[in-house]
């Protein structure tokens, strides 16, 4: 039996591998990038022929681009573009199951992202516009502290120049007011469940339902060993081994994991101190409250949590203990707590995103970049409506947050099945036993401890800079080798907002291109025929005749 080559392999059908194959199948995607930024950045220019651009200073788009055709690369399946694609994912069979499972586990009944964070490439506001058409904008919830009385760019810069304050959001006096009245319905964020359905009806429109299969990659290999005679030239593959021993050959792989790193934690755990902690990455995995935990909250014991971190997953993890009747938390972090609607500060996301863009677009080395990335996303961060139920739990008595704290000792007791934690500085009422700790640290992007990739990284060497790989301008791992990623790994080009929805459509976009570029490789010697020339020609200068579609119909 012949072993198929798909054209596009996906490894990870979370959202960001959905924005990739979403794209990749979408003929009129909206507008990601402007007419400045396209004269400004080779690498966008490069792929003028195949993008919508923003015009400036209105909302209208030029059409230039289509979906990636692959019916002209010898492929047959039944989507519209012919693309081959497969899509791996080991958390389960269908799309956003991971996700899913982490919104179910900690009980997350609303995104934190805007209604124009999404996955779609066809409508920057097709999320929206989904709630609305059914009725579901009761589900939304007002993001607060975003939206505020716009400044113009001449008085903006006259105040800046009399070093008088710019207007800023309640409670953080260095994040500025740049979010226009106008745009307030964006600033809402959907429910866990409309942003689900409007995922499986992103699926569904672009035939994707079929494509996600659960497996564990093992390895990723490109080279000459396998190569395959097309018309004289050798073609190289993409080799990926799964876990269970079969083969898969793609012509591009699309790495779409998150951020592909280890979890932090102060230490390794031991077996037994597994019984009684875990880190945050875990819980969709197991049940949220240990057996022995709701035994004592059934015999109306005291029992009592200690959370490390400060950020979203803390105190929604703080949030689900509460509820499911833990009598007190105990929140640890090392710094301050730091509140932002966003993961990333505002400036990023308002009408003057352009200008940090473009900085972090036009730094002189990664290094640069990464101090850039890291600076903007500033650690984890909780948004104002999630500190409010944490406000009402510390009022209640049920919860503490401890600042500038760390665990100096913990000692798990294997018989009484507690630990015993001392902290600095001192927390005074912290009982003797606490049944368990949650470990909401964050995961390092780390793209040196992939195992999966390591025949890559012996045969293509290139830098890494803070665990992220330093990436083509395409988001290739290298010019010759066509694997792309997207997702925080990407965060090097895509900028701080690689990790959430937006970052995703953006590297989707660029990946699309690229993707098209590989493949036109693998057509046969002879070029387009007059008609495909024709057509392509038509659709690049915006003049295709409508009625040729009806060629053929009686």
């Amino acid at each position: 039996m012949t072993t198929p080559i798909h054209d596009i392999l996906i490894i990870g059908a979370g959202p960001a591998g959905l924005a990739v194959a979403a794209r990749l199948r979408e003929p009129t995607p909206s507008a990601v990038f402007t007419d400045a930024e396209h004269n400004r950045y080779q690498w966008i220019q490069k792929h003028s022929g195949r993008m919508n651009l923003r015009a400036r200073g209105c909302g209208a788009r030029r059409s230039k681009c289509s979906a990636v055709n692959g019916r002209k690369y010898g492929n047959g399946n039944d989507d519209t573009t012919g693309l081959d694609i497969q899509v791996l994912d080991s958390s389960g069979p269908g799309w956003l199951h991971s996700w899913m499972a982490n919104f179910a586990a900690l009980g997350i009944s609303h995104l934190r992202s805007p209604m124009f964070f999404h996955p779609c490439p066809r409508d920057r506001d097709g999320l929206l516009a989904f709630a609305q058409e059914n009725g579901r904008c009761g589900e939304c919830v007002e993001i607060e502290n975003c939206v505020g009385k716009s400044m113009s760019k001449h008085r903006r810069k006259k105040k800046v120049a009399q070093g008088l304050e710019i207007g800023t959001v309640r409670g953080n006096k260095g994040a500025a007011l740049e979010i226009d009245e106008r745009d307030r319905k964006d600033y809402f964020t959907p429910s866990a469940e409309v942003f689900g359905d409007y995922c499986s009806d992103v699926v569904g429109r672009y035939g994707l339902e079929d494509l996600v299969e659960e497996a564990q990659v093992a390895s990723i290999d490109f080279g000459s060993d396998y190569d395959l005679r097309h018309e004289d030239e050798a073609k190289r593959l993409f080799k990926v081994t799964t876990t269970d021993g079969i083969i898969r050959f793609a012509k591009v792989v699309v790495l779409a994991i998150g951020a592909g790193g280890k979890p932090n934690m102060p230490r390794e755990l031991s077996a037994a101190e597994k019984e009684g902690a875990c880190h945050s990455t875990q819980l969709p995995k197991q049940v949220f409250l240990a057996p022995r935990m709701m035994q004592k909250i059934l015999r109306r014991a005291p029992t009592a949590v200690m959370i490390v971190g400060g950020g979203l997953t803390a105190a929604q993890i703080a949030n689900q203990c509460i509820e499911n009747g833990v009598s007190h938390v105990f929140m640890v972090l090392r710094s301050a707590l730091k509140l932002k609607p966003f993961d990333i500060d505002l400036d990023w996301m308002g009408k003057f995103q352009n200008v940090q863009k473009a900085a972090f677009w036009s730094a002189d080395s990664d290094e640069e970049r990464l101090e850039m990335l890291l600076t903007a996303r500033n650690g984890g961060s909780i948004p104002p409506r999630y500190f409010k139920k944490l406000q009402a739990h510390v009022a209640n008595r049920s919860l503490s947050i401890h600042i500038h704290t760390t665990i100096l000792n913990q000692t798990w007791d294997n018989r009484r099945k507690s630990w015993s934690i001392e902290t600095d500085p001192p927390i005074v009422d912290l009982p003797r036993e606490i049944d368990y700790i949650y470990y909401a640290t964050g995961v390092r992007p780390d793209a040196d401890c992939l195992p999966f990739l390591s025949p890559l990284r012996e045969k293509f060497p290139i830098e890494v800079k803070g665990g992220l790989p330093c990436l083509t301008q395409d988001l290739a791992w290298a010019k010759d080798v066509p694997l792309f990623v997207a997702g925080r790994l990407a965060g090097l080009r895509i900028g701080p907002d690689c990790g959430n929805l937006e970052g995703a459509r953006a590297g989707a976009e660029r990946i699309s291109w690229a993707v098209e570029d590989v493949l036109e490789g693998w057509r046969p010697h002879g070029g387009e025929d007059a008609d495909d020339e024709y057509h392509r020609l038509c659709q690049r200068v915006g003049s295709v005749n409508m009625y040729e579609s009806l060629d053929g119909f009686e």
